[in-house]
């Protein structure tokens, strides 16, 4: 964001100020809705064990068919939620890398500033000191946003190793199914499930 002609040089901070609380809570959300999803992805976890389990008794077959069934209509879902949640991370890492530049742009112009103000005369103590301010905020933003975006390709790396974890729970679900319809089939029933 380019800052406006005329503008108090304070305006400037404040829309930055604005911007990164804006991606903090961006950044909140997506890290709140990562989690909930891992949360239910241990749960689908615990469920596939005990579906193991139970294809192991063949007098719990229908039982095992049906669990099978409900992991995998639970499973597939995530497919898409993950996909969302990348979305929203990379637009959050962009807004991010926006905030950077504007920050930068801040820095340059207290930098500006900061150098006008030796050349005035009895107020020059003033400004130096307000333009110093200034800087050290812009600074300690800049950071900030740099962080943000570390932190947030941190985040988008732990989507992808979930979507993964979500991808394997959704095959490990397909191939209970499968076995379960087999041993169905071997004791007479028919299943369109067993290949």
């Amino acid at each position: 964001m380019e800052r406006l002609r005329g503008a108090p040089a304070w305006a400037s901070v404040v829309l930055t100020v604005v911007s990164v609380l804006l991606a903090a809570v961006l950044i909140n959300r997506v890290a709140w809705t990562a989690e909930a999803i891992n949360d239910k992805a241990a749960s689908i976890d615990e469920v596939a064990i005990t579906i193991d389990e139970a294809a192991a008794a063949v007098n719990a077959l229908d039982q095992t068919n049906a669990s099978a069934g409900s992991i995998l209509g639970s499973a597939q879902p995530l497919d898409a939620q993950l996909a969302e949640i990348a979305r929203l991370a990379m637009s959050v890492d962009a807004r991010a890398a926006s905030i950077n530049g504007t920050a930068a742009t801040v820095v340059g112009t207290a930098a500006e500033i900061n150098g006008t103000a030796g050349e005035i005369g009895g107020t020059t103590v003033g400004i130096n000191g307000t333009a110093a301010d200034i800087l050290t905020i812009a600074e300690s933003i800049d950071r900030g946003v740099a962080q943000i975006n570390a932190n947030l390709d941190d985040t988008i790396a732990v989507v992808g190793r979930i979507q993964g974890d979500a991808g394997n729970i959704n095959g490990q679900a397909l191939a209970a199914q499968a076995n379960a319809a087999c041993i169905d089939a071997s004791i007479g029933s028919r299943d369109q499930h067993c290949p």
